[in-house]
C-alpha cells in the first residue's frame, strides 16, 4: 500500500478538515501560519486553499496541486490563472467529492487526462466498457480508446492490473 495523500489546509472551515481526517489514506499536515514556507518544508501532495488565502496560489502551486475552498466559480478565477488545480463549493461539498477531488489531483502524476480519470474511476467501481460509455455519452469504440492510452500510461497489460495500480495510488 502507499503511503497516504498529504494534504496542507489553509483558512479551511473546520469542518472540511474534519472530513479529511476521518478518510483513510488522507493525512492531513497541521494548519500552517506562513503557508509557502510550510508547503516547501512539508511538501504536502496537496493544499486547500481558503478565499482568504488565494493570493498564495502561484507560489503554492509550485510544490502541491492546489484546490480553492470557494462558493462560486467566478471567485476562483483568478487562482485557477494563477495555477490552482480546481475549485471546491464549500456549499456543495460532501465528503465524497472532497475525497474524490483530492485524491485525483493525488493521482495526477500517473499522467492521466481528466477524462482517462474518470474512466480508470469507472472501470475501478467494476463498470464495463459498454456501462462506461452509456454513464459517460460517449461511444463504446471512445472508450476502448480511452482504456487503451490509460494502460500505455500506467504500462500495464489489464484491467486487474490497472485497477490495482489505481488503488495503491491513492
Amino acid at each position: 500500500m502507499s503511503s497516504p495523500l498529504r494534504v496542507m489546509v489553509v483558512d479551511g472551515d473546520p469542518s472540511v478538515v474534519s472530513l479529511l481526517r476521518s478518510s483513510e489514506g488522507v493525512e492531513v499536515l497541521p494548519e500552517p501560519r506562513e503557508p509557502v514556507e510550510a508547503a516547501e518544508r512539508l511538501r504536502p501532495d496537496v493544499v486547500l486553499l481558503g478565499l482568504g488565502s488565494a493570493g498564495h496560489t502561484a507560489l503554492l502551486s509550485r510544490t502541491a496541486h492546489v484546490f480553492v475552498l470557494c462558493p462560486e466559480p467566478s471567485s476562483a478565477v483568478a487562482a485557477l490563472r494563477e495555477g490552482a488545480s480546481g475549485h471546491l463549493s464549500p456549499r456543495q461539498l460532501t465528503a465524497g467529492k472532497l475525497i474524490q477531488a483530492v485524491r485525483n489531483a493525488g493521482r495526477a502524476h500517473l499522467g492521466l487526462s481528466a477524462r482517462e480519470s474518470e474512466v480508470m474511476d469507472l472501470i475501478a467501481s467494476g463498470r464495463s466498457n459498454g456501462e462506461i460509455a452509456r454513464e459517460l455519452f460517449l461511444s463504446e469504440k471512445t472508450v476502448k480508446n480511452h482504456v487503451n492510452r490509460i494502460y500505455a500510461k500506467l504500462s500495464v497489460t489489464s484491467r486487474v492490473a490497472a485497477i490495482t495500480l489505481w488503488q495503491t495510488e491513492l
